[in-house]
């Protein structure tokens, strides 16, 4: 008689993917992609997808797909095992490296299309024929401008930064807070 087989899954392993399910969903993605992420992350082998599948009910369809999208953000890699014909897949340790891949390919773009909108906006506001009111306007667009500026400069040094420079960093942005 086969026995249907059941989740492994700690109490600890079970909060923590829904805490990064959570957080990941907060910044546009999928849950489940955190969710997977947080699997992988708190395993210490890497895991095939039918066992993923199995930990978090999800579908083999769903879990070939999540597992092709944190390969792409490079916060999980697809690894062999000796011995083995099946893939494995392991979450991506250096944190840091994969907020910086997120942030570079994600939010950045985003930055760059909103400046270049503004650029554009700039652009006609200076042919415009109401010039005390494109004046005005003019001075807010570049105040929006400028911090978009200063928001891109100030994620360029961070994301640059090696992840043990960043206790340095976060000291002395801590300081710049007193001030």
């Amino acid at each position: 008689m086969a026995t249907k087989e059941t989740s492994t899954m700690t109490e600890e392993e079970i909060a923590f993917s829904e805490i990064i399910g959570d957080l990941i969903e907060q910044w546009g993605f999928k849950r489940h992609l955190g969710r997977v992420w947080a699997l992988l992350y708190l395993r210490p082998e890497p895991l095939n997808p039918k066992q993923i599948q199995l930990e978090l009910s999800l579908s083999a369809g769903s879990v070939n797909a999540l597992l092709s999208e944190l390969q792409t953000w490079g916060v999980a890699k697809r690894v062999r095992i000796a011995g083995d014909r099946h893939f494995y897949f392991e979450a991506e340790t250096h944190i840091w490296k994969s907020i910086t891949t997120v942030l570079q390919m994600r939010e950045f773009r985003i930055l760059d299309e909103a400046m270049a909108g503004l650029k554009a906006l700039d652009r006609t506001l200076k042919r415009s024929p109401q010039k005390d009111m494109a004046k005005f306007q003019l001075k807010r667009i570049e105040h929006v401008s400028s911090t978009i500026q200063t928001v891109y400069s100030l994620s360029s040094i961070l994301l640059q930064a090696s992840p043990d420079r960043l206790e340095k960093i976060s000291r002395l942005i801590s300081r710049l807070r007193m001030m």
